[in-house]
């Protein structure tokens, strides 16, 4: 397990029971940033999504029609990564936010947005949560 999926699983520990599933390391090329160097110039972007979802004892089924799809988190994600610039890494995840916690099922959710290109080792970003 992942030490960002660990910790997100540790903040909602108070729940008995629930499930949680991730897009994890999604690299995407987006116009970003508010310095005049960066307007124009693409940056790799990495996007690491955890959800919680309220689940029962035991899975009912294996059924898709059972659980939350975890491609609705690609479908956010590409959906909030064309068209529309944006010039903070935080509105990006929040706005990413604000649709991955719609689902009826979601508790809570983490959005880890992580500039890939800015340092010459490691990465630089800014992580939201949000429980319902």
């Amino acid at each position: 397990m992942s030490l960002l999926k660990s910790i997100f699983l540790q903040n909602f520990s108070d729940k008995k029971i629930f499930q949680t599933i991730f897009l994890e390391s999604v690299v995407r090329t987006i116009d970003i940033g508010i310095h005049s160097f960066e307007i124009g110039h693409p940056q790799r972007i990495k996007f690491d999504i955890f959800v919680a979802i309220d689940s029962i004892e035991e899975l009912v089924s294996d059924d898709i029609d059972d659980t939350l799809n975890y491609e609705y988190l690609i479908e956010i994600l590409n959906s909030k990564t064309q068209g529309k610039r944006v010039s903070l890494l935080e509105t990006l995840a929040n706005d990413i936010l604000d649709d991955v916690l719609l689902p009826e099922k979601v508790l809570a959710a983490t959005v880890i947005v992580s500039k890939l290109d800015i340092l010459d080792s490691g990465n630089i970003g800014c992580s939201v949560s949000r429980k319902k």
